[in-house]
């Protein structure tokens, strides 16, 4: 068996070095998108992870409120419950930051301030059994922390970030507290290796009173860090859950990371399973080189086969040929796929960091056991698709393999039975589809858009004929050249075919998230122009980073609403809460303006006016699409919401449309939000102006009232769907990445089969030089054959993108994310994808075309 190895696989893998390399290509790049993306969403929440644990020390219980916060008057009676050892309470608040005094102030640039910081505000005196301030108590810097106590505005700062930044002792760090800047004295620095890890080493320590002060969050903690002998863990925990607030909770820290973890996983598996596409392409690149050597190899299969080897052995031949372009690709794979994680990491950082507040990380974590998948997934996907035509080999008789010898192709196909199986298994995939949308199990829908794509693969034999007989007469008009190139097709239809479904996925995918984004963005893009309907809204600066903890100063909002242009205010305030073991926000704004100047839009329609109205007056709720869905209630029910004054059982008057975040979101009257949550603050505005009047000079008389001290965007309507829009193509683009990849390895693929095929038909092709034929008639037969197949692979790809893109927006969206989509197709997404592949396959036939014009005539004819 080592013997026929080396002699009928190793040498020739190394005499067709191109196809191999291309192969081998192709399997690693759809390998490296799982890898990157896998690396990259691991890294973001292990990042996230690592802050958690860094800024929680050796804690292993907490008591944590949402919304606001706790009343620190708790910490006194937290602290002597029996069973816990130790106790420190803690304000954490995000914000941005400038290293320096607040120069940029007096020169109005809010974008001076580029760095996100973690702030924690601590007790000094109860921190020493936690070990957050040093690895060991030696290290502390007594002195410093004696400063940090005694000396209002002052900070200490992790090692990472005073390099980053230049920074020492007794220098200046700028932070953004509601967008006034507030300048902190640096006093030590920390050597503590795990908050070096934390945000990337932003994490910024003061003293419990600063941070309260600073942040406008005097009387106000939002946890207890607690210290539990484990026996006692489940004791002390529910004990406090006994006599705890409303809203206030117990829990072990890591509950934090799961909570975020589940929060995002839709996006990530979202991601995960577009990375699975190029994967899926990949596998008929090997389908292709395996079949394509069984073809070539067919004489010496007969003649082995005649002399006693065992079909197993021949099987074992050309699956071991599987292995090795899997295992080569996979290893490859795993590399690219590392070094791409840097970049997916920051894409997918963003994203996050956009839709779900998790702060950035700049930290890649490679896992081994992420690389070994991806050479895993490289080796099974090789191995799954070897195995047809490892099967083909070992079924040929030998005897009617010498009689008819090498040069003949394989037997055709049953192409009428692989056509009906690709119609059960189509049929398969929309019962699928109904049974998730029926059960509302979200995975269902990707189980569906795998068996579409397996689907049309199956009818790619048949659409392949289908084509020759419509490219043939056609081609007929332009000469014999291409004449022959169209019917070519026909001839090589079963390794034909499989670059047709190659071509097919990636164009599918092309199509179905050109016409599933498009369709998403002008959705978007009418919710915004209905819902958004302020004329001027502002918020300071760094409002999105520092969220609860910002607060406008009370006169700045009662004076917003006597300016002159002004006709009415409409105020937020928002906060997060956990409602049936998810997370979720709840806000606050103004029913009577919106009812009056706002136009929110209900599912199923009905009146918005009179549904906020019984809201205001009633005591009722708004939720949003996204609530309903993960919630499964709808307009009529009582929604039971944990208030920081206790459980309040709510009516919801209505279910309105909103695309900013999948998490859902409960909206009420501001006057109920300040009851339930004894928080009357405002986050941010929304002017609405009186007709006529200038939104600049009004922008420019709200400045003023601000005055000079105070960091603010006040953004006009426009400007702000504006950013909302770039938001959303922001979020979108690694997408485009991920299906670029996949339409580079479907090129491969034709590049891989053109040129296996141009070798296999070196005589074929000599006799037509010898009979006249010029190279440029050659180079025409070769460029037809690889245009047919990429408008042949395109069309075909243009009708499983429609169906596909039906399944992402009424089926996979829908289940995961909870959002109604209003499906747009424009026509020239079609036209545009096959015109592009057309072309793209075209050029790719270039290789094997100079290829097929470079062979020696009489070289190629001596055989014969």
């Amino acid at each position: 068996m080592i013997a026929l190895l080396r002699v009928l696989l190793l040498r020739r893998l190394a005499r067709d070095r191109v196809r191999v390399a291309l192969t081998v290509l192709g399997v690693a790049l759809g390998v490296s998108v799982f890898v990157a993306i896998r690396l990259a969403s691991r890294s973001a929440l292990a990042g996230f992870g690592d802050t958690v644990e860094a800024v929680t020390g050796r804690a292993n219980l907490q008591v944590a409120a949402s919304a606001d916060g706790l009343d620190e008057r708790l910490y006194a009676r937290i602290r002597r419950e029996p069973g816990v050892e130790a106790a420190a309470p803690v304000v954490e608040v995000n914000a941005l930051a400038h290293a320096g005094p607040p120069r940029a102030v007096a020169a109005g640039d809010p974008s001076a301030f580029d760095e996100t910081l973690m702030v924690l505000g601590l007790d000094p005196f109860a921190e020493g059994p936690f070990a957050r301030l040093a690895d060991e108590p030696d290290s502390l810097d007594r002195e410093g922390l004696l400063a940090l106590l005694a000396r209002p505005a002052t900070v200490a700062i992790t090692r990472t970030l005073a390099a980053r930044h230049g920074l020492s002792v007794g220098d200046t760090l700028t932070v953004l507290a509601s967008g006034a800047p507030c300048a902190l004295e640096v006093v030590t620095v920390l050597g503590s290796e795990a908050l070096q890890q934390a945000m990337g080493g932003n994490v910024v320590l003061a003293d419990l009173a600063t941070v309260q002060e600073v942040f406008a969050r005097g009387g106000r903690l939002d946890r207890v860090d607690l210290i539990v002998p484990e026996r006692e863990l489940e004791r002390v925990r529910s004990s406090l859950t006994a006599w705890l607030p409303a809203g206030a909770r117990a829990e072990r820290p890591i509950a934090r990371t799961q909570q975020v973890e589940n929060l995002v996983r839709a996006f990530s598996l979202n991601l995960l399973a577009l990375s699975f596409i190029a994967v899926f392409v990949s596998t008929f690149l090997i389908f292709n080189a395996v079949a394509l050597a069984v073809v070539r190899q067919r004489r010496d299969i007969g003649v082995l086969r005649a002399l006693g080897l065992s079909r197993g052995r021949v099987a074992t031949l050309f699956l071991t040929e599987g292995l090795l372009l899997g295992l080569t690709g996979g290893v490859l794979g795993a590399v690219l796929g590392s070094v791409g994680a840097w970049f997916a990491l920051a894409q997918v950082g963003r994203t996050l960091s956009s839709l779900y507040l998790v702060a950035q990380t700049t930290r890649l974590w490679v896992e081994p056991a992420t690389l070994l998948a991806g050479v895993t997934i490289g080796v099974g996907s090789a191995l799954l698709s070897a195995l047809a035509p490892a099967l083909e080999a070992a079924s040929t008789p030998p005897g009617a393999t010498l009689r008819e010898g090498s040069r003949i192709e394989a037997r055709a196909p049953r192409y009428g039975a692989i056509g009906l199986a690709g119609f059960a298994v189509l049929a398969v995939a929309g019962a699928v589809a109904a049974w998730t949308i029926a059960v509302r199990q979200p995975l269902g829908g990707f189980a569906a858009a795998f068996l579409v794509l397996a689907g049309f693969s199956l009818l790619a034999p048949l659409w392949t004929l289908a084509a020759e007989r419509v490219a043939s007469p056609i081609a007929r008009r332009f000469g014999i050249a291409a004449a022959l190139g169209a019917r070519a097709l026909r001839e090589n239809a079963a390794r034909a075919s499989v670059v047709i479904a190659a071509i097919m996925v990636a164009v599918g995918m092309l199509v179905a998230l050109t016409v599933m984004v498009g369709s998403f963005r002008l959705t978007v893009d009418t919710w915004i122009t209905q819902t958004i309907r302020g004329d001027l809204y502002v918020e300071p600066v760094g409002h999105q980073t520092s969220q609860r903890a910002t607060a406008l100063p009370r006169a700045l909002v009662e004076g917003a609403a006597q300016l002159p242009g002004v006709a009415m205010v409409d105020t937020y305030r928002g906060s997060v809460m956990t409602v049936n073991g998810r997370i979720a926000s709840v806000v606050g704004v103004e029913f009577e303006v919106q009812e009056r100047r706002g136009q929110l839009t209900f599912v199923g329609g009905g009146d918005s006016r009179a549904a906020l109205e019984r809201a205001r007056l009633g005591g009722g709720v708004i939720v949003t699409e996204s609530f309903a869905h993960r919630h499964r209630v709808r307009t009529g029910d009582t929604l039971t919401l944990p208030t920081p004054t206790g459980e309040a059982r709510v009516r919801i008057e209505g279910v309105s449309y909103d695309y900013s975040t999948d998490a859902g979101a409960v909206l009420m009257d501001r006057s109920l939000y300040a009851r339930l949550w004894n928080d009357d603050r405002t986050q941010s505005l929304a002017l609405y102006l009186e007709p006529g009047a200038s939104s600049d000079s009004v922008r420019a008389a709200f400045l003023r009232l601000a005055g000079p001290g105070l960091l603010l965007h006040v953004t006009p309507n426009q400007a702000l769907r504006q950013r909302v829009l770039e938001v959303f193509d922001e979020t979108f683009r690694i997408t485009w990445v991920l299906q670029t990849i996949a339409v580079v390895v479907s090129v491969l693929g034709v590049i891989s089969t053109l040129t296996t095929l141009v070798l296999q038909r070196r005589r074929e092709l000599a006799v037509l030089r010898a009979a006249g034929a010029r190279r440029s008639q050659v180079r025409t037969l070769v460029l037809v054959e690889s245009g047919v197949l990429g408008a042949a692979g395109a069309l075909l790809g243009c009708v499983a993108g429609f169906v596909l893109a039906l399944l992402l927006v009424h089926v996979i969206n829908r289940e995961f994310f909870g959002w109604s989509i209003q499906l747009m197709v424009d026509p020239s997404v079609f036209v545009r994808a096959v015109v592009l592949m057309t072309v793209t396959a075209t050029l790719a036939g270039l290789v094997p075309a100079r290829l097929a014009t470079a062979r020696d005539t009489a070289g190629a004819l001596r055989v014969e």
